[in-house]
């Protein structure tokens, strides 16, 4: 308390102090530098609240008497705390205090917000919008330095200069500009944010975070909007898809109808014409084209035969391939035994691969005591033998090649 500023505490009392914190709340690391700016504002503005109340009680008991009875419980000294409100007291340090009073006094921009955040109002307006996405900074700006009415006035207010050429910029911007901390209404008019601060996005904002931020809800409010005009185009397209397949169905209607009204009347008109033309041809033409034709039967039967000849002896050849590809698959067709007991318990049933001990099952070699086995259908579910990092039970494993023990292997 009675410290001239917060950089001259020492850092075991701010230990102390953070010990508290994080005993009370759950709060991260990296949240220590925002949270001490935030506690040194307030510790400046308790001590200042603190010694009004002194100067406001000794006008009426004197300083001395008004100092000892508001002396904190956690200074323990009363001469340090009189020392304190000594200084706060001395004329050097009310000409000080003076100064810095016509500095502020000279600010024309205040917010009327009273003791409402950037961050509560940002909510706020957030709540309140029907779209929150689309509230910025500007707006969150605007709302905290525009006029108010005080509440039950009529009186007429007016927007300082600043805000009213804030308001007209952002109604003139571009969409692209109104999430850039760079060229948004408020930087454009007031200038670029100092160092390590935002403005009107509160306390402990920085600018890289919040442009970061920035940056990515444009990303996906652009991803939002094509995918949404996507999902329209999709949908006008089966739209279009729909009304094609009706006119497609209508036309085939009509045209089978066209054809149950006029295709026989067609038929019997074709055939007659046909017979009228054949009526005037010669005989002996007629008796050579039915020797040609008579030819030509004969030729088509004897091809016929010879192609049903080739398809037999075909099926045949397959059906003996099967035949004997079917007896060498049952020749390597096996059993598999369990080896945790000493029963002949079949658990599997698989094919035979190798035998060959140095054949590799998995990147490891097959050994003297096992056989490479394809693993087809499984009755109970055991642990490998040889587990791998692929699989190490014998579910897991099939439809794929496992080493095996030779002795708990039985053929069909």
């Amino acid at each position: 308390m009675t410290a001239p500023t917060w950089k001259e505490l020492s850092d075991t009392f701010k230990n102390q102090i953070w010990e508290h914190v994080t005993t009370s709340f759950i709060v991260d690391e990296c949240h220590k530098k925002q949270i001490f700016r935030r506690m040194t504002k307030l510790w400046r503005d308790n001590r200042s609240i603190l010694l009004k109340e002194v100067m406001k009680q000794a006008s009426v008991v004197g300083l001395q008497r008004a100092a000892a009875l508001l002396k904190p419980d956690n200074i323990e000294s009363m001469d340090e705390w009189q020392g304190f409100v000594k200084f706060r007291t001395s004329p050097e340090y009310r000409e000080m205090c003076k100064k810095f009073k016509a500095m502020r006094a000279d600010k024309t921009l205040l917010h009327k917000t009273s003791r409402k955040s950037f961050a509560r109002l940002e909510e706020e307006l957030k709540e309140q919008s029907e779209t929150p996405d689309a509230i910025s900074r500007s707006d969150v700006w605007i709302h905290a330095y525009e006029a108010k009415k005080k509440k039950g006035s009529n009186e007429v207010v007016e927007d300082p200069e600043i805000v009213k050429q804030v308001k007209m910029y952002k109604a003139e911007q571009e969409p692209s500009q109104k999430y850039s901390l760079k060229d948004d209404a408020v930087a454009k008019v007031i200038g670029p944010d100092p160092r390590g601060r935002v403005r009107g996005l509160g306390f402990g904002a920085v600018p890289s975070k919040a442009d970061y931020q920035t940056n990515v809800g444009n990303k996906v409010t652009k991803l939002e909007n094509a995918l949404f005009t996507q999902a329209q185009d999709m949908l006008s397209q089966s739209q279009e898809i729909q009304q094609l397949k009706e006119m497609v169905g209508t036309l085939f209607t009509r045209l089978e109808k066209g054809v149950n009204n006029h295709g026989s009347t067609s038929a019997q008109q074709s055939a007659n014409e046909f017979a009228q033309q054949k009526q005037p041809e010669n005989q002996s033409v007629r008796h050579c084209s039915s020797d040609v034709a008579q030819s030509k039967q004969k030729d088509a039967r004897q091809g016929f035969e010879n192609r049903r000849q080739q398809s037999k002896q075909s099926k045949h050849n397959q059906k003996e391939g099967t035949r004997n590809k079917g007896n060498k698959d049952d020749q390597n067709r096996i059993e598999l035994l369990s080896w945790f007991d000493m029963g002949e318990e079949v658990v599997a049933t698989a094919k035979l691969e190798s035998k060959d001990p140095s054949v590799k099952v998995h990147h490891v070699p097959l050994g003297h005591e096992c056989w490479k086995v394809w693993v087809l259908d499984v009755f109970e579910d055991i642990a490998l033998y040889r587990p791998t990092n692929e699989f190490g039970t014998l579910s897991k494993s099939q439809g794929s090649t496992i080493a095996w023990l030779i002795k708990y292997i039985k053929f069909n």
